[in-house]
């Protein structure tokens, strides 16, 4: 768990808070502690649903999401923040991204997303992909 902690060599300037919607709730509490630990404001969401009643009420800059969860999936909170608030910044991740020759993370970047990972996520590239969406910002 050392090895998380304060990955993040540059700060940030223009991300500060961060959601992450994940059906699996320790991953989702594990990327917590990590963006936590670099100085991220972190809310955790197991439902895209509640995930984008927080959008609607404060600000935030980055969502992070995996696409296969029940109820509503990566794909259409992609496509409904994008709807909605056009500047959050999106990276999705699954760990299932090969289904029937769809290569779900690729047609994520296509409707919007702005990264795309590959799980289990690695921690050191999770971050260098918040480094590189903060500069494009």
């Amino acid at each position: 768990m050392a090895k998380w902690v304060n990955l993040m060599q540059t700060k940030t300037q223009n991300i500060r808070t961060i959601v992450v919607i994940d059906d699996d709730v320790w991953l989702a509490k594990a990327l917590s502690q990590v963006l936590g630990q670099n100085h991220f404001i972190v809310h955790v969401f197991q439902s895209g649903w509640r995930a984008l009643e927080c959008l609607a009420l404060e600000r935030v800059d980055l969502v992070i999401t995996d696409i296969y969860m029940d109820h509503m999936d990566g794909i259409e909170i992609v496509r409904k923040v994008k709807a909605s608030f056009s500047k959050v910044k999106i990276i999705v991740m699954s760990g299932g991204s090969q289904v029937v020759d769809l290569d779900c993370l690729a047609v994520a970047k296509m409707i919007g997303a702005d990264r795309a990972l590959e799980k289990p996520v690695q921690i050191d590239g999770l971050l260098q992909a918040i480094r590189e969406l903060d500069a494009e910002l």
